[in-house]
């Protein structure tokens, strides 16, 4: 029996720009590692992704959530400006019941002059993936 599976999840956020954030994540539970892409689109049209890598965890007390804790993987060569050059998440996962907690971060650009993204009130759903097509 495979110990991957993959998960999808759309993350919303009221705050200006409204970003909305992808995550494609294949989790393993052999060991708990996650990889995938997250990548954020903007209200405008803009968006960007970045390769992620981190692990599935269980937060204890009185009633136990499971949470994905995610940093980036930024590109070795860069093609384009404003690829994002790092980024952090957290997010407790959605349940039937509730949805899931998310807040991140996303830079671009150089450290001097990075443009950042922070989401603090992130709220996550988990989606069914889309299809593949050619164009």
């Amino acid at each position: 029996m495979s110990q991957l599976f993959t998960a999808v999840y759309e993350v919303t956020s009221a705050v200006e720009g409204r970003p909305t954030l992808r995550l494609n994540l294949v989790v393993n539970a052999h060991n708990d590692s996650v990889i995938g892409h997250a990548r954020v689109a903007f209200d405008g049209g803009e968006s960007a992704g970045i390769s992620v890598r981190g692990h599935h965890t269980e937060i204890e007390g009185e009633h136990p959530l499971q949470a994905i804790v995610l940093a980036g993987l930024p590109a070795i060569f860069p093609t384009v400006e404003e690829e994002p050059s790092a980024f952090q998440l957290l997010m407790v996962l959605p349940t039937a019941a509730r949805d899931g907690q998310v807040c991140y971060k996303m830079s671009f650009g150089a450290q001097q002059q990075a443009r950042i993204v922070e989401i603090r009130d992130g709220v996550a759903r988990a989606v069914l993936p889309e299809l593949a097509t050619g164009t």
